[in-house]
């Protein structure tokens, strides 16, 4: 698969862009907010392959195989929707397995992270 040029959908992002995720504990709020969580998450990243990215029935689809930095292997979805203009206004981000699920959660919850 060709890697776009574009970030899948951090340069579109609204401003009031809502980020849902397995690996938080709340939805996050607002386009500062939701860059400083996804980049956090992306830390955790050793490497990223993308599998799949794509539309359905008008939403975003990006689909990517991870390799955390403990080594583990995980699996990444990240559903978009987007407004007339072209910004994100919706963002749900789920991994597999439940382990992997779990790090990540518990990685982000370790201040400084996430409030």
């Amino acid at each position: 698969m060709t890697v776009p040029q574009r970030h899948p959908f951090l340069d579109d992002l609204a401003e009031d862009v809502v980020l849902h995720s397995s690996i938080l504990p709340a939805p996050v709020s607002g386009r500062a907010e939701v860059l400083r969580v996804v980049k956090a998450g992306g830390s955790l990243y050793r490497r990223q392959i993308p599998t799949f990215l794509g539309n359905i029935e008008g939403r975003g689809i990006f689909e990517y195989d991870i390799e955390l930095t403990d080594g583990s292997a995980a699996r990444g979805l990240v559903s978009m929707v987007r407004n007339g203009s072209g910004e994100v206004t919706q963002l749900h981000i789920t991994f597999s397995p439940q382990g992997a699920v779990l790090a990540m959660a518990q990685a982000l919850a370790a201040p400084p992270v996430l409030p």
